[in-house]
């Protein structure tokens, strides 16, 4: 599922907030659902669904009259794979770019890297010691 956006437009992104939030929606759910955050016409809603679907974001079952939809990635996996695809375009495909990025400008607090350094020893337990050369 790599033809997946990395980025959501703003639209999508609060549509598929709710689907992620709901699991199974109907486009009359996420209707009534965003009405209170934005005014849109329930057609408006309609036509971003199918964009969505389009692009691979969501998939839908008739069930009834009504088209029912899910995401096609959790919010998790959708992250993770939206991160890889920042790092593979934008910080020539290695991680520690990105964090060196973030480093640089002043991104991480302390409870940041208190948190970066626990994840770090918890790698390293898991690999092992380093092979000698």
């Amino acid at each position: 599922m790599s033809d997946v956006p990395q980025k959501l437009t703003e639209l999508e992104d609060l549509l598929m907030n709710v689907v992620w939030e709901m699991g199974e929606v109907t486009v009359r759910d996420v209707h009534r659902r965003i009405q209170p955050l934005r005014q849109l016409a329930y057609t408006t809603v309609l036509t971003m669904m199918g964009v969505m679907e389009r692009k691979g974001l969501v998939s839908h079952q008739k069930r009834g009259r009504a088209n029912v939809y899910r995401a096609r990635l959790s919010r998790q996996a959708f992250g993770a794979q939206s991160a890889r695809q920042i790092v593979d375009n934008y910080f020539q495909g290695v991680m520690k770019n990105l964090v060196v990025h973030f480093a640089d400008h002043g991104e991480f607090d302390g409870d940041d890297i208190a948190a970066l350094e626990r994840i770090v020893e918890e790698a390293k337990t898991r690999q092992g010691p380093p092979a000698l050369p």
